[in-house]
């Protein structure tokens, strides 16, 4: 019987930022291959390097003698790094360990366990690839691309935010609309696909394993299709994978890049969907948000919104245009003349130059926001003073932006009583 694995849908090297102990050393931000490790605990703190408890004071585990912290201590800064982690059920925060954080068992559960590990192994490639670029968001190093690491860049943030428990359960659940619900079947019967969940994991396999010069041609097809009939009249037409992923899959790859960069005295937090939430209207999303440390955001930003065109009774996006900025690009032929088409100029060797965008204060809270409202499981944060000012901000805003507009009185509580016990009156 095969080993259960855990699998996170955030990346670990993402995660060990929200660590209070993360540095920008040679050590924490060496790079280890950990989108699945072997499961080794039932999640409750009786694991091998697994430790909860619930947060009190600065950071220290409740129940935990003085002697069990002191000899935990080496372990967790050269092994381990544990964050704070908001349970939204039991409305508690405990430390845990990076290693069970923002994951699930058996994320693939009935597939074959050969496939499994295929799907594993091209994954870690891309997730070692765009830590490389992430490392140096981080670290203030330049932010050049090729257009083939560009491309592969966005592939992995695709696959990332597609590799999740939510949208896995839309197909184990069938949880979507009717229109979603008569594409994939008529999907499923034409590929003789048993089973409406078992689609999810097909389509992944696809994504990784397709360049995305092709998928785009597939994406194509479809916007052609679609300007004469919706997408419940596919008639005989098989596209590769749910037609309705590979519109969405062909849109974010469309999409720009740009890096965000939190003002200084904030900081970003981290939900289960903090990997490609959106901010948009109607189902149109003209920002999908990728946190990769408290400080640096990557975001997907709608190709039509950097050109400031509008889209009819859509609203605006909350996010003006100082948040938007085109890389500088070297192209290996030079500028490109008038009537050039991409298939004749453009060269995987062109390059792209980033530059970090500065994110107001008031612009990094309602990123926040999105996590706030939108979260199911969990929050995570590392600055108890940027999360405190960031639930302040969205009880300011939920009752006319947000669609849930939970209420945080209990964290908001909790974040008080630790601040007043850590830092003076003026620091809050």
């Amino acid at each position: 019987m095969a080993k259960s694995q855990f699998h996170h849908y955030i990346p670990r090297f993402i995660l060990k930022t929200f660590s209070d102990d993360f540095t920008l050393d040679s050590t924490d931000c060496k790079y280890f291959a950990s989108i699945s490790t072997e499961d080794k605990g039932d999640g409750k703190g009786k694991g091998k390097g697994n430790r909860k408890g619930k947060v009190k004071g600065r950071g220290k585990v409740k129940g935990a003698s003085s002697k069990s912290n002191k000899s935990n201590r080496g372990t967790a800064q050269s092994n381990n790094h544990y964050i704070k982690v908001y349970q939204v059920q039991s409305r508690t925060t405990v430390l845990t360990d990076i290693g069970r954080a923002f994951g699930v068992v058996n994320l693939y559960r009935e597939e074959a366990e050969e496939d499994c590990m295929k799907f594993e192994r091209l994954l870690s490639v891309f997730e070692g690839e765009s830590s490389t670029f992430i490392r140096r968001i981080w670290t203030g190093e330049d932010l050049s691309l090729t257009r083939a690491q560009l491309e592969r860049m966005k592939k992995f943030l695709i696959i990332m935010m597609y590799r999740s428990e939510s949208r896995r359960d839309q197909y184990n659940k069938e949880d979507y609309d009717i229109e979603v619900a008569i594409s994939a079947r008529k999907h499923a019967s034409h590929h003789s696909i048993a089973r409406i969940r078992d689609i999810w994991f097909k389509n992944l396999q696809w994504l990784i394993e397709t360049p995305l010069s092709d998928l785009m041609k597939e994406y194509n097809k479809v916007l052609e299709m679609v300007m004469t009939r919706p997408l419940t009249d596919q008639g005989d037409l098989k596209w590769p994978i749910h037609i309705c992923e590979l519109k969405e899959f062909g849109v974010m790859a469309e999409n720009y890049m740009c890096i965000w960069e939190a003002e200084e005295g904030t900081e970003f937090i981290l939900s289960e969907g903090g990997f490609g939430a959106w901010e948009g209207d109607k189902g149109v999303k003209f920002h999908n948000i990728f946190v990769v440390s408290p400080r640096y955001a990557i975001v997907l930003v709608l190709r039509s919104y950097m050109f400031g065109m509008t889209f009819g009774s859509l609203r605006k996006s909350y996010f003006g245009e100082k948040l938007h900025a085109n890389p500088e690009t070297v192209y290996v032929k030079g500028h490109p003349p008038e009537d050039f088409t991409a298939e004749s100029h453009f060269t995987p060797s062109d390059i792209f130059k980033y530059k970090r965008i500065k994110v107001p204060k008031s612009d990094v809270f309602f990123v926040n926001c999105i996590f706030l409202d939108a979260r199911d499981k969990h929050l995570t944060y590392r600055s108890p003073i940027s999360m405190l000012k960031s639930l302040k901000y969205y009880d300011m805003v939920k009752e006319e932006r947000f669609t849930f507009q939970h209420d945080y009185t209990a964290l908001k509580r909790e974040l008080f009583a630790d601040l007043n016990r850590t830092h003076r009156p003026e620091e809050r």
